[in-house]
């Protein structure tokens, strides 16, 4: 057994795979979709592996002697999925996660355990701007006391008159995003802790004063948990 196989698809997985093809180290990455404009430095893998006992066929058959879970802190399935493939298969596995976002001064936060508690916890009449993506808008279906902003990158189908769509990307800075959330008259931001430096959004709500409900991220297994890619690859150049 020789490779290593990243989990990918987050900007601190593309940073690992430039580390270890700098070092040569043999490895690959997995996504579970390609991103059009991103390109990894090792060879790629896409698509799913079907579940658990998929990515444990894979681990033999790709002969695969460490495997590093470096997903979205909000992948619900796949940390559990990794854990029991490898953990099973008896190799060394490690999770890559960025830290959460922590509240600074001036900033209104409520965390959140779900989505179902953010929708239940907005008050009648609130203007929202829904930064949790169009997978979570079954969550907020019953919130027809509310006006919810949505932003994302491609055209939606259909949805309910209580939600309104803007397509386009994330404002750079804090006063961009500002800007969007006056021209709105947004009264609350709903978000996911997925930390990182993209956070003008909440700077921005810092800013205006608004309430922010930020929704913790799923709960994952029990394992090596690594901050930096940096620390990932010194758990990586140490297997024996």
């Amino acid at each position: 057994m020789s490779r290593i196989l990243i989990l990918g698809g987050t900007t601190e997985a593309r940073a690992l795979c430039s580390l270890l093809a700098a070092r040569s180290i043999e490895a690959e990455v997995s996504l579970a979709g390609r991103v059009p404009g991103t390109d990894y430095p090792l060879p790629v893998r896409s698509g799913g592996f079907g579940g658990a006992a998929g990515l444990a066929r894979y681990l033999r058959e790709a002969r695969i002697r460490a495997l590093l879970d470096a997903t979205h802190p909000f992948a619900a399935a796949m940390p559990w999925n990794a854990a029991e493939a490898a953990d099973g298969a008896g190799l060394p596995r490690a999770m890559l996660k960025r830290p959460p976002w922590l509240p600074g001064p001036g900033e209104r936060w409520r965390g959140m355990p779900d989505l179902a508690a953010a929708a239940a916890a907005l008050p009648a009449g609130a203007r929202v701007f829904l930064a949790t993506g169009a997978g979570s808008l079954p969550a907020f279906a019953s919130c027809r006391d509310c006006r919810f902003l949505l932003r994302q990158m491609t055209p939606p189908g259909p949805l309910p008159d209580h939600v309104e769509v803007l397509v386009a990307r994330p404002g750079a800075t804090a006063a961009e995003e500002a800007a969007l959330l006056r021209a709105h008259r947004i009264t609350h931001l709903v978000a996911k802790n997925s930390g990182g430096p993209a956070r003008a959004k909440l700077d921005a709500a810092r800013d205006l004063g608004l309430e922010v409900l930020l929704v913790a991220r799923p709960l994952l297994p029990p394992g090596r948990l690594f901050a930096r890619p940096e620390a990932a690859l010194d758990w990586i150049e140490g297997l024996a």
